[in-house]
């Protein structure tokens, strides 16, 4: 039954999404710590990108 659960939240055909998470967090974490000393602009074109990006593999994880 653990393995049916498994299958249920990350199927086999989406493990890709899974890569795509842990290769881009500490993307994430470098952008957010990174642009604090810049414009406000820029931080919310950056920000912005950053929750675009999250939102699309939130979207792909769910499908």
């Amino acid at each position: 039954m653990p393995q049916f659960l498994v299958d249920l939240a990350l199927p086999k055909t989406d493990a890709a999404v899974l890569v795509q998470w842990v290769v881009m967090v500490p993307f994430w974490l470098v952008v957010f710590f990174g642009v604090r000393k810049m414009s406000k602009d820029a931080r919310l074109f950056f920000y912005g990108v950053a929750m675009l990006n999250l939102a699309w593999f939130a979207f792909r994880t769910v499908h």
